[in-house]
């Protein structure tokens, strides 16, 4: 008889929203996707298929600049290249109506997460890295972070593209960690904002995480989301992934293909790959943020004893953590002889959402911080 506890994998996917896919960093403008071609509506109906064979709400970080039909953003002249002369190089409401309908319609395998208007900021009309920080996690001055965020939201209302997203991905990585109620933290808190991934060795930390990749900050829950190696605007990237972290963070780009009728082939060579490279780990697919997060710290966190006859799980970390942002399940690897059976104390069973997730024994989270595993 033998239990473990499976560490979690989510997909998440950086720059979806741009409209052009040129990187025009050399003219003074974004470096978007790196593309040389313009995105289309199939670009999301991949995004979602990505999330449907995995069955997984895939965090999008979005970008909504373009989306901009009636120049709203010269009241925010720091988030375009053009300031006050600012109009979208790309107006064609039509086809974002439509894109805005697939979007809404990929609800149940797409989160949408917040990323930026166009990703860089501009300070007398000259490109900095990057919208929210500067390179050494420097935040911007409040008011003009708590404008970006306000006119991201406003672009996001424009279209109906999603309700109340709860996570936020920074641009290039540029963060800080620690301000307390003058950081972040605290801004993203008033726009509705639950989680944020990041690297915490790219960002600007005042004190290190409470645990290892993985802290909290005015009640907003942040996780190390580690580096992959691979290029950001690397088209139809080849799968490739250690499996070292709980995040796979990929790129728009790296999941789409230079012609976009070919996307699936790029979206389904992912899906093999992660099905079959998983199917070798004690690793299961997290549903969502929340998941990929709560069982993180189980993995991380939860300390096993054994007794004769039974396991022990501590979950003493739930007393820590602003634990209102965790999802209610938690996953477990045992194997027991077919001739053995086992009861649950402290806590529920709960069903399987998927094939995947029947190989592992799913429970809810414990009434008293303690799960014991009684083998019969």
């Amino acid at each position: 008889m033998h239990l473990t506890i499976p560490r979690p994998l989510l997909v998440t996917v950086d720059d979806a929203g741009w409209w052009l896919g040129k990187d025009g960093s050399a003219d003074n403008q974004p470096f978007r996707t790196g593309m040389k071609r313009n995105h289309v509506p199939g670009d999301y109906e991949a995004l979602i298929a990505l999330g449907k064979g995995l069955n997984m709400k895939i965090p999008a970080a979005f970008i909504l600049g373009e989306w901009d039909e009636t120049a709203l953003l010269r009241k925010v002249p720091s988030s375009t290249w053009l300031g006050r002369l600012w109009t979208s190089p790309f107006l064609d409401r039509e086809l974002k109506e439509k894109t805005a309908d697939i979007i809404r319609q990929g609800h149940p395998y797409l989160e949408f997460a917040v990323h930026g208007l166009c990703h860089e900021f501009w300070e007398n009309g000259q490109m900095q890295r990057s919208e929210f920080h500067d390179s050494q996690g420097n935040m911007r001055p409040e008011s003009t972070v708590r404008q970006h965020l306000e006119y991201f939201f406003r672009l996001m209302e424009t279209f109906n593209l999603a309700e109340a997203p709860r996570l936020f991905i920074p641009p290039k990585l540029n963060h800080c960690f620690g301000m307390g109620k003058a950081g972040f933290q605290a801004i993203a808190r008033d726009f509705g904002i639950q989680y944020v991934t990041l690297v915490f060795s790219r960002a600007k930390c005042s004190m290190s995480p409470q645990l290892e990749g993985f802290g909290w900050e005015e009640d907003i829950l942040l996780l190390d989301r580690g580096i992959t190696g691979i290029l950001w605007n690397q088209v139809a990237q080849e799968p490739m992934f250690s499996f070292d972290y709980p995040i796979l963070p990929l790129h728009w780009a790296n999941i789409l293909h230079a012609d976009p009728t070919r996307n699936m082939e790029v979206i389904k060579a992912w899906i093999a790959f992660l099905q079959e490279e998983v199917g070798k780990r004690d690793i299961v697919f997290a549903s969502d943020i929340a998941s990929c997060i709560t069982q993180y710290l189980n993995a991380t966190q939860s300390r096993i004893t054994t007794e004769p006859g039974r396991y022990i799980i501590e979950l003493d970390w739930l007393d820590r953590i602003p634990h209102q942002s965790l999802s209610d399940e938690l996953f477990f690897t045992v194997n027991l002889p077919e001739d053995k059976n086992f009861m649950i104390h402290g806590a529920k069973r709960k069903e399987s959402r998927t094939a995947h997730e029947s190989q592992f024994i799913k429970l809810s989270l414990p009434r008293e911080n303690r799960i014991i595993l009684e083998f019969q």
